[in-house]
């Protein structure tokens, strides 16, 4: 008897701590999207979107003109540049001076430095058609590692090394498309904007699904996170405009 008691008492305590670890991780990933404004920006068609490495304005880019575009927090123009090549879709900042950015029927990764001086670019072995390229880019600056978005067709999330040598790609079954990516230092994991679901999607690593809120936001094409996960940031490449969201 003294045995089955020690055992039932094993039991109900494991089935509590069971329970409040359950409740800790409902709580640890349940977030609430809340939109609070949208202003126009003065960039055609905007593709992407990254905050300055101060978080004092953005980055972003124009898939019209394959110009690089700095903004102040009210979306003014501070300083420009062009890139060479085609259909510029993505852009990330990776220190003080250098972004990362990419071209999606090229299938091209580039750096360049924030005055627009080319550093680097390799072409990603990616067959498929040509406006169904590489569509976002996100860099963790603590293991180097960069994360690309090819958009469709299929759907697919690379990882590469500071060398922008490939280290995985997987495919994303649970969206129709993919638009725009945020590495979210916090708990190191993804934000995957797709435009033709209306939805933002939270991953890990490799792209599984951990959590999806749904926006409605026409043509969303890039987001962005502020370091202390209060606010996201939304470019529409239709609207020419910039949408901000609160996270609870």
């Amino acid at each position: 008897m003294i045995h089955n008691s020690h055992l039932s008492l094993f039991l109900i305590l494991l089935i509590i701590t069971a329970l409040g670890c359950v409740k800790k991780e409902e709580e640890q990933t349940k977030t609430q999207i809340n939109y609070l404004k949208a202003y126009d920006i003065p960039v055609s068609e905007p593709s992407a979107l990254d905050l300055t490495f101060r978080e004092k304005g953005f980055w972003t880019v124009s898939d019209n003109n394959n110009t690089v575009y700095k903004l102040d927090n009210w979306g003014k123009i501070v300083k420009s540049f062009e890139v060479e090549g085609t259909d510029l879709e993505g852009i990330s900042i990776l220190d003080e001076n250098k972004l990362a950015v990419v071209f999606e029927r090229e299938r091209e990764i580039v750096i360049v430095d924030t005055s627009g001086v080319e550093l680097k670019r390799i072409k990603v072995d990616l067959a498929g058609e040509l406006n169904h390229g590489l569509e976002g880019i996100t860099y963790d600056t603590e293991s180097k590692r960069f994360f690309v978005l090819n958009e469709k067709i299929p759907c697919l999330l690379f990882s590469f090394d500071e060398n922008l040598n490939e280290l995985s790609r997987d495919t994303l079954n649970y969206i129709k498309d993919a638009s725009g990516i945020h590495f979210d230092a916090r708990d190191k994991s993804l934000w995957i904007l797709s435009d033709e679901s209306q939805c933002i999607t939270k991953c890990d690593l490799r792209g599984n699904p951990i959590q999806t809120y749904y926006i409605t936001v026409n043509q969303p094409e890039g987001l962005t996170i502020d370091s202390e996960g209060n606010k996201m940031y939304v470019v529409s490449d239709i609207n020419d405009a910039l949408y901000v969201f609160s996270l609870e």
